[in-house]
């Protein structure tokens, strides 16, 4: 192989990698509208008071991830007329691929310069201790946060340490400790990922809101209960959170929560929201969010049982006539498999079946006969075998060898793909 042809074949393979996974991320973000059209309508009805389901809601979007390969999508008249002309595009216009790619890179790089901005930010505060848990404090008038996955660090403003209370303190700390122990940053984590990955579905940017909102109530909930306080307390702590840093700058920056009309009006809904606070037991909580993992993974395990494999067996048989520089003749109609079988070695032919069969469809140039092998997905990626078939033999049944394609690095990638 000369270096031409490795390079030639080496971009081939990358295109068709690109068409591979960008055509089901396609379909993934065509069902990712549905599902938060789904998701909004019950937490803005049926769920709206019911804060552990409310927020099980979001975990919808997992098994949507999985969902690019359904054979509903190829199979179905339906799924054809409303998710395939995706998938024709991408293999017509191999640059939409890289497009959509290069969108996924440039997205995910602008979240990772934010979050690496915020990181170093954080790393030049002053560390404190509170209430034996370490602090980084901040002159900047801005709400309690807590940032990072595996080593979190919680960020709280120089001047609640000065204006709280020890109790008001504690009640802070034990809020942003709950974050972390719920795991909403490992969720915010993968929230950002699934923006990534489907951005061209906008929705998904706009219900990080409503996202942020849901976890936040979780928490909400769950520091009152933890605290022993009463919810009327607690939000008179918010509301003095907002006083208290309008106070210590009017102009607020960017990462303050509770600054002007539209942060008021934030604010305001979550008191709201606590003031519907009831005691709830913590068995009945732990074993809502078990069902809801339950039920997500079913999915899952559902969604691959009606989904393509890895790789998939190709029981189809096409021929096709060459010239020598042009394809004459092509056909792939399921009455070559009664002509035509194939064993481990040889494939065997009903020569008068089969030459009818090329004199009525004006076949022309050396006949070529495409079997076996795999595919990916239908008509996108896959090996077959082949052979030459060549007239004028006095056989009733034609037996022809042939070799298996090479199961070269290649085609193991591909198949791993």
């Amino acid at each position: 192989m000369t270096v031409q042809e490795f390079w030639n074949s080496g971009i081939s393979f990358l295109n068709l990698c690109a068409v591979y996974y960008v055509t089901q991320i396609l379909k993934c973000v065509q069902i990712s509208f549905i599902v938060f059209a789904f998701v909004y309508f019950l937490r803005k009805t049926l769920l709206k008071n019911r804060v552990f389901l409310k927020s099980m809601l979001w975990s919808l979007f997992i098994p949507v991830l999985f969902a690019g390969k359904i054979k509903f999508f190829y199979e179905n008249t339906i799924g054809i007329l409303l998710f395939t002309w995706w998938t024709e595009i991408c293999k017509t216009c191999i640059w939409i691929n890289w497009l959509y790619i290069c969108g996924i890179f440039v997205y995910a790089a602008r979240r990772f310069y934010k979050k690496r901005k915020l990181k170093k930010m954080v790393a030049g505060m002053e560390r404190r201790i509170l209430e034996d848990t370490s602090i980084y404090v901040t002159k900047m008038p801005v709400t309690p946060s807590t940032i990072g996955i595996f080593r979190p660090k919680i960020i709280m403003p120089e001047v609640m340490l000065k204006e709280y209370d020890r109790k008001e303190l504690h009640t802070i700390l034990l809020h942003e400790k709950t974050h972390i122990q719920l795991g909403h940053l490992l969720f915010y984590f993968l929230w950002d990922i699934l923006r990534v990955l489907l951005w061209l579905n906008p929705l998904l940017t706009i219900g990080t809101k409503f996202f942020r909102e849901d976890m936040e109530e979780i928490c909400d909930w769950v520091t009152i209960q933890r605290s022993e306080g009463k919810a009327y307390a607690y939000g008179q702590l918010l509301l003095k959170s907002m006083r208290v840093l309008q106070a210590e700058n009017e102009n607020f920056n960017m990462f303050a929560t509770f600054a002007g009309d539209k942060e008021y009006q934030n604010i305001r809904q979550r008191v709201t929201r606590i003031a519907l606070y009831r005691p709830y037991k913590q068995t009945t909580a732990v074993g809502t969010w078990i069902a809801a993992m339950l039920c997500i993974i079913a999915a899952i395990i559902w969604i691959q049982n009606i989904s393509y494999d890895r790789y998939n067996p190709d029981e189809g048989i096409l021929t096709y006539g060459y010239d020598g520089n042009n394809v004459t003749f092509f056909d792939n109609h399921d009455a070559l498999h009664q002509m035509i079988t194939y064993d481990d070695n040889y494939v065997y032919v009903d020569r008068e079946a089969f030459e009818n069969y090329l004199r009525r469809h004006n076949a022309s140039g050396d006949i070529f006969i495409v079997f076996g092998g795999f595919y990916k997905l239908p008509g996108i990626g896959g090996v077959g075998c082949s052979c030459y078939y060549e007239s004028g033999s006095k056989e009733q049944i034609v037996q022809i060898p042939y070799e298996s394609p090479v199961d070269s690095w290649r085609i193991k990638l591909l198949k791993l793909l």
